[in-house]
Order: structure tokens, then sequence, then C-alpha cells
């Protein structure tokens, strides 16, 4: 059985619970790696903020030969990540996902290796020309992403929150977030 640990601010202490697992899911350029920093900036036990991106960029596209080769890069980003997550969540620190999947089998097969602790799955993302700006004003981002992936159904889910970046601070995201563990964690029973 996993040791409780306390959670949430030094100002606003929550009931000690068991580590959880906060997902954030939504199109490129919604603000997730922003709501994630504000999310370990405020968390009162250490938190892993796991981004699909770093998986992806230990391999360069553009170096692929072939739909063959970018489809086995792929998979091997999405196998790193799990057996990442895997780890990790046999730990007591909490996990922050930071996930723009929009393959249903992988986003599952995630939520799987989470399945023991608490995962709340939260939506991040803001207006279509507010991802264009963003992704235009990123090195990173090749143009026509954030359209594409807006548009993209597996992004109109059922979430636990839903966050409009456009209209909410990375900090008061994270401080919306961490209310939802707080309400939801004090109606489950230990």
């Amino acid at each position: 059985m996993p040791k409780t640990l306390a959670y949430g601010s030094p100002a606003t202490p929550l009931d000690a619970m068991q580590p959880t697992a906060i997902v954030l899911h939504g199109p490129t350029s919604g603000g997730k790696t922003t709501v994630a920093k504000a999310l370990q900036a405020t968390s009162s036990v250490p938190a892993f903020h796991i981004a699909l991106d770093a998986f992806v960029t230990m391999s360069n596209r553009r170096d692929m030969r072939s739909d063959a080769e970018r489809a086995e890069a792929y998979k091997l980003h999405c196998e790193n990540l799990r057996s990442t997550l895997a780890r990790i969540a046999q730990t007591e620190y909490d996990i922050i996902l930071d996930l723009v999947l929009r393959d249903e089998a992988e986003f599952q097969a995630c939520l799987k290796v989470l399945s023991k602790r608490p995962t709340y799955i939260i939506g991040v993302s803001a207006p279509l020309h507010v991802l264009e700006a963003r992704e235009r004003a990123r090195q990173d981002r090749a143009s026509g992403i954030a359209r594409e992936q807006a548009a993209d159904p597996v992004y109109k889910r059922r979430y636990d929150l839903m966050l409009d970046t456009s209209k909410t601070t990375p900090e008061a995201g994270a401080a919306a977030v961490r209310k939802l563990v707080s309400e939801r964690s004090r109606l489950t029973p230990a």
C-alpha cells in the first residue's frame, strides 16, 4: 500500500492523499507545458512533468526516409513514454503528464499505466487564433500543426476540467486543477 503524502500548498493544506496523476491533454500550443510548470511550482510534494514532446524530439522526423520509419519512430516514442510512466508510477511522486496524443489506443494505454493512482484528465486549449499566434511565435513548431490538431475530434472528449489558457494564467489554471483534486479526494474514501 502506498504511503500517503501531504498534498497542497502550506497556505491551503489539503488532506493527506496518495500520489496523483494529472493528464494535461490538448493541441499543440495550448499551454499544457506552462500549466504543468505552474503545477510543479505549487506542489508540496515532488512532481514529475512528463511530456510526450521529450520523447518525440529524440528523433528528427526530417531524417525519416519513409512512412514506415516514421511509424516505427512513433511506436518507439509511445513505448518509451509508457515505460517512463510505469517506472514513475511505482514511486510516491506525483505525475503531470503533458500529451497531444490523438491516437485513442495510445491515450488509453497511458491511462492504463496510471490506473493504480487517482488520475485527472484536464483539457488544455485556447481558441484557434490564439493557438496559431502561439505557434508562429515558437521556433520549434511548424505552421499549420495547431489548426490540424485543434480540429481533431479527440479533443472533444469529456474532461474532468477544461482550461482555456487564453482566459486564465498558468497559475490560475494550476489552482483550478489543485481545487479539483482536493474536492475529489474528499469524496473518495481512503
